[in-house]
């Protein structure tokens, strides 16, 4: 043991970090699933390391989005590295792209999921961080890098757009109508169930409502 090392501080700071871990896993691995297949839980390893190298540097009531902005951070940088050999894989073996068809996808209407696979990346991003995610419009800005009315700007948008692609959804023709399209490749549509309400917040929104900041 080195010489004057405080066995009892490295101690309490591995026991709130292991709290911290328990606490908040779960959500780190959800919203890994809805964006990777395979490799959440190797990737939420990397997120705990990055976590313990910067113990004590994020305030405990900032941890939750802190943790998913690492995590947002790693997909990114995962993305960029596989993101040509996966689209040459796919080429070469004539198959399609991931489809997200279950988890939250699942929970939703046929023309809602109709709606949502109209919707850019950007946009699917930005409602599902409030609405499965369960982050307020503060902590969502948190993990996206932005100024927390940059985001509130951002959902509105988004939530406007979703509308108008349900109406355009609602109101087509039965005989174009008859078939759901499979949703473009979505890093943020796989899930389980979806997460119960943020503590902060009373009840969770629908997609297309507004939420408590």
């Amino acid at each position: 043991m080195p010489y004057g090392r405080d066995v009892s501080r490295d101690s309490a700071v591995e026991a709130a970090f292991a709290g911290m871990y328990r606490e908040t896993y779960p959500h780190v691995l959800a919203y890994l699933r809805r964006r990777v297949d395979d490799d959440a839980e190797d990737l939420a390893s990397e997120v705990y390391a990055v976590a313990w190298r910067s113990w004590g540097r994020v305030p405990a009531e900032e941890m939750r989005p802190w943790l998913f902005g690492v995590a947002r951070n790693i997909l990114a940088n995962g993305h960029r590295a596989t993101d040509r050999r996966r689209r040459l894989e796919l080429r070469v073996s004539g198959e399609r792209g991931p489809v997200a068809d279950d988890g939250a996808l699942a929970d939703m209407s046929i023309d809602l999921r109709r709606a949502w696979a109209l919707l850019d990346d950007t946009d699917r991003e930005v409602l599902s961080l409030v609405s499965w995610d369960g982050l307020t419009s503060a902590e969502a800005a948190r993990v996206l890098g932005c100024s927390r009315a940059a985001f509130s700007m951002r959902l509105t948008r988004a939530r406007r757009r979703l509308r108008r692609s349900l109406d355009a959804v609602e109101h087509e023709p039965a005989s174009s109508a008859r078939s759901v399209p499979e949703p473009r490749p979505d890093p943020g549509a796989r899930s389980g169930p979806p997460p119960q309400p943020h503590p902060d917040d009373r009840s969770m929104p629908t997609l297309t409502e507004g939420r408590p900041s």
